[in-house]
């Protein structure tokens, strides 16, 4: 028995919702076509037999008797099958209010938290450094030499693996986009983003540093998203096709520039973004399309990804898998449960598990990493750094 809390994906009560329609649908067309080849002769009492000898009348009686216990019998089967399609429609129906009540109240409570927020750093903000909204700076985004060696991205841990070389001390404002080459000609462009790192107050160069993680969540914008988006066109260089696909992965506040950018109708029009993995973000609440399939990781001991304050989505194009974080006695039980390195041991369960929406998450992110005959990864390595204006004004 898995160790991992699934929610959402081809296996949540969104898809257990509309098979239950689906099956509803089926028992009535069932009884149906049932009841439509039940011969009518078969209904009909035996009266009217011909003139016949006695011998060939008792069979034709018993012939029609038995016709008429098998109709009989087709009739309470009619019955339970639509019976059975009414009883399945109700349970869809209360699956779907139960959580449509549960969601209410949740999001309820989502949207005086994300007020209550707006209003704090609204006032605070200018004073302590709490808002990165992109007024009076710039992001520079630069290509630097790759790594010697980068984790191949093929599977859900080998992503987060990428994500967790970028998180060096030398590594500060880095972005990596890897170029992968399938072999019906379109190309794979996975992004890694890291989580937070730099300064505490504004003013900062590294543009994932705290203030970014505020204009995140409450406006969807940061100088992080701004050097993400700016470090794939770099890498793409005008060779994008658009049957190309984007695979954003992304930890900490790197999931969060993941989903901005995946619930971003600017970006999503010039860029086809298939897959999202997040480690440790609050995601939750973001408006992600249902044509871009999400893997969200989340640890029981992790507060960092519950700062939305919102529910799982349960979609069948959203699966969330919270778990108990692999920490030490020794380690710290909350910043272990949020580091990269607890999350991606998380994630090699992903990719072991026997979920039906895990084994479907898989299925469907195999294609995306899958090269072409010959074809080696190719990695764009770039840094960023936020350029302030008239800093001295």
């Amino acid at each position: 028995m898995s160790d991992l809390d699934v929610t959402g994906g081809v296996g949540g009560v969104e898809v257990a919702v509309e098979d239950l329609r689906r099956a509803a649908s089926r028992l009535r067309a069932t009884a149906d076509v049932v009841e439509g080849a039940t011969p009518e002769r078969w209904r009909a009492p035996p009266w009217g037999l011909p003139s016949v000898s006695p011998e060939l009348a008792h069979l034709v009686v018993r012939a029609r008797l038995a016709g008429a216990a098998v109709s009989d019998a087709v009739g309470h089967v009619v019955d339970r099958l639509h019976g059975l399609a009414d009883s399945t429609d109700r349970a869809a129906t209360g699956y779907e209010r139960a959580e449509a009540t549960t969601r209410g109240l949740v999001s309820g409570l989502h949207d005086q938290a994300m007020s209550l927020a707006w209003l704090v750093s609204e006032a605070t903000g200018r004073a302590f450094g709490l808002l990165d909204e992109g007024e009076g700076w710039d992001v520079a985004v630069t290509r630097v030499a790759a790594p010697a060696c980068v984790p191949a991205p093929a599977s859900t841990d080998s992503l987060l693996a990428g994500v967790q070389t970028l998180g060096d001390a030398d590594s500060r404002g880095g972005v990596r986009v890897v170029e992968l080459a399938a072999g019906d000609g379109t190309t794979t462009w996975v992004v890694q983003v890291p989580g937070t790192h730099g300064g505490w107050a504004e003013g900062g160069d590294v543009p994932m540093d705290w203030p970014a993680n505020v204009s995140l969540m409450l406006s969807a914008t940061s100088a992080s998203k701004v050097a993400v988006a700016r470090a794939l066109d770099l890498a793409q260089a005008g060779r994008a096709g658009p049957r190309d696909r984007v695979v954003l992965v992304g930890h900490s506040q790197g999931g969060i520039v993941a989903a901005a950018l995946a619930s971003d109708p600017a970006f999503t029009r010039s860029h086809r973004v298939t897959h999202v993995v997040t480690a440790g973000s609050p995601i939750d609440d973001f408006p992600i399309p249902d044509a871009t399939q999400v893997l969200s990781l989340q640890h029981a001991t992790d507060p960092v990804h519950a700062l939305d304050v919102s529910p799982p989505p349960d979609r069948s194009s959203w699966t969330t898998v919270e778990a108990a974080a692999p920490v030490g006695l020794r380690a710290h039980l909350t910043a272990g449960a949020h580091a990269l390195s607890a999350y991606r041991a998380t994630a090699a369960r992903v990719d072991r598990s026997d979920d039906v929406s895990l084994r479907d998450w898989r299925a469907g992110l195999a294609p995306a990493l899958a090269l072409a005959p010959g074809a080696q990864p190719v990695v764009h390595e770039f840094r960023s750094e936020r350029r302030w204006q008239n800093r001295d004004s």
